[in-house]
């Protein structure tokens, strides 16, 4: 057209390099039907117990990458992505307190559960105002007794379990790629502990203690590694053009011990009981064994009804005797899932097998 000027098209040349990820396409899929399936919100974590690895990553619900204004339109949370966002921890947070007792040397320690105790002038119920009875460690980590591990917080201190909490990870962004790193979370600083009812919620994973689905991966996860922390890892390096790897990451730091073997061996076998004799019996596994934890935690936010949404956790590993693979599973925001995250884990378990070739 007479006066316009030609409008020039310009185009770079690629290089053709790309990302080559840890997580394992097959293994991925599969765990992506089992959410649209069973679990419309909540995330899915395996990692290889060996080398922190991360094998399958789920976020649900999911978006469509090809038009992203169409999820933000329809404001569902689907641009969370959740395994790296912080959320109310609950009671999967008690693993915590359990390696601290054992590293203090309270591990004997016992308690009589009425269903609820008073902490300056606060009570405080287990879960339906259930009364455990007399409980140690174990039994407390089999029914996810509060009142237990409110007593023992008051015996430990503050100072030893935000110790203990940051030995494992907490607190700390885990760095996924340069320039990308999940959320810290929010660990609860020694000031707010001073108060008892702070430390009384903290000790059983709630107030104002955040955590990512991550950073649990990686705390249950070193139970399973012999105490051994492994950085969690997503990406293997770059690769050229015809899709080889061409530049292999840079080998994360070396592990770094958060408890001696001794007390991850005997922590796997407490949790261990939580799935054949406790809370967790929906874990499972049709074939095996496997440990973890359960958390049903509380997050402030209701529906319209008034009713207080949950976020429901279980973590663990698979199988007990030999930890293989690391699996968190995460429904949060929700009354009451359809299908328990315990039961979710079954279902993963179920999953390795067959990926696996068992």
């Amino acid at each position: 057209m007479a006066g316009t000027s030609p409008v020039w098209a310009t185009r770079e040349e690629g290089t053709g390099q790309g990302v080559q990820l840890t997580l394992d396409a097959d293994l991925q899929r599969a765990c992506e039907a089992l959410a649209a399936q069973l679990m419309p919100r909540g995330c899915i974590l395996i990692m290889d117990a060996a080398t922190g690895e991360v094998l399958a990553s789920v976020s649900a619900p999911t978006f469509d990458a090809q038009d992203v204004a169409a999820s933000i339109r329809a404001d569902d949370t689907s641009l969370i992505n959740r395994p790296f966002a912080a959320f109310s921890a609950g009671s999967v947070f008690k693993v915590v307190l359990a390696a601290a007792a054992y590293e203090q040397g309270l591990d004997w320690f016992t308690h009589d559960c009425t269903g609820e105790i008073v902490v300056a002038g606060q009570t405080y119920r287990c879960a339906q105002g259930r009364a455990h009875g007399e409980v140690n460690l174990r039994g407390a980590l089999e029914e996810s007794c509060n009142t237990y591990f409110i007593k023992l917080g008051q015996l430990l201190g503050a100072e030893a379990i935000r110790d203990e909490a940051e030995h494992f990870g907490f607190g700390t962004a885990v760095q996924i790629a340069p320039g990308l790193a999940a959320a810290a979370g929010t660990l609860p600083d020694a000031e707010t502990l001073e108060n008892p009812g702070q430390l009384a919620t903290f000790s059983f994973g709630q107030g104002s203690l955040t955590v990512t689905p991550l950073q649990i991966t990686a705390m249950m996860n070193t139970v399973a590694n012999g105490g051994a922390y492994r950085t969690p890892g997503f990406v293997q390096g770059i690769t050229g053009a015809d899709g080889m790897l061409t530049d292999p990451a840079a080998a994360e730091s070396a592990p770094r011990t958060v408890c001696d073997a001794a007390t991850a061996r005997v922590l796997r076998s407490m949790l261990a009981s939580v799935v054949t004799d406790g809370i967790g019996h929906d874990a499972q596994p049709r074939h095996g064994t496997a440990g973890g934890k359960t958390g049903t935690a509380q997050t402030g936010q209701y529906n319209a009804d008034g009713e207080e949404l949950l976020n429901y956790w279980f973590t663990g590993f698979y199988p007990a005797d030999a930890p293989q693979y690391t699996i968190t599973v995460m429904q949060d925001g929700i009354l009451k899932p359809d299908t328990s995250s315990a039961a979710l884990f079954e279902r993963i378990t179920e999953i390795l097998d067959v990926w696996a070739g068992y």
